[in-house]
């Protein structure tokens, strides 16, 4: 049976995260409730935030809520800038509400979300994605990330991942440490039955 359901770029950062959402949202069809976080990374951004970095990079042009879509892999996002240098990069920047790691790193999760938009920009624009980029809006920092081939393929594994958790309706076996699990949605559920 040909799989011909299409996942997004969030799928991807949700299952870094935890792989039993991805089996809440799409075998069980069970909807996170909208917290404060959601919410506000959900507002349009503006573009000033950016613009510092965008200078650093000698940005030519700049492109915004870019609709990415990859046949082969089935999967769809939004990416939210694809700024083109001077030199005819292509470097996807996402914006996040949140915080990096306490070190100051990229998290995981968005990081394998860059990955999989760089993936998606490589096959829509006949390009090589070499960087991508994340501002944290709360802690005020941008983190430019190398996308090396081994962090690529993490992301085609996981998008791999995905599609097997719903195409079989088995929720992952994963155990998360409780600071995941409190900042979580799906706890409640998680919890009473898994």
């Amino acid at each position: 049976m040909k799989n011909n359901f299409y996942i997004t770029v969030t799928d991807v950062k949700n299952y870094a995260y935890c792989p039993k959402i991805i089996y809440f949202t799409h075998v069980l069809h069970l909807q996170e409730p909208k917290t404060e976080a959601m919410e506000l990374g959900s507002q349009k951004h503006d573009e000033t935030l950016i613009t510092p970095l965008l200078k650093t990079l000698k940005t030519k042009k700049l492109l915004k809520n870019i609709n990415l879509t990859s046949k082969t892999l089935k999967i769809t996002g939004k990416l939210d800038y694809l700024a083109i240098t001077k030199f005819g990069e292509y470097i996807p920047i996402e914006i996040k509400w949140s915080e990096p790691t306490p070190k100051g790193k990229p998290k995981r999760d968005h990081k394998l979300q860059l990955a999989t938009y760089a993936i998606l920009t490589e096959e829509n624009y006949k390009t090589t994605i070499k960087r991508a980029a994340i501002y944290y809006k709360r802690a005020h920092k941008t983190t430019i990330i190398p996308l090396n081939p081994k962090l690529k393929q993490q992301a085609k594994n996981t998008i791999n991942k995905i599609h097997k958790i719903i195409q079989n309706e088995q929720i992952p076996k994963t155990k998360q440490p409780k600071t995941k699990c409190e900042n979580c949605g799906y706890q409640k559920i998680c919890k009473e039955q898994y």
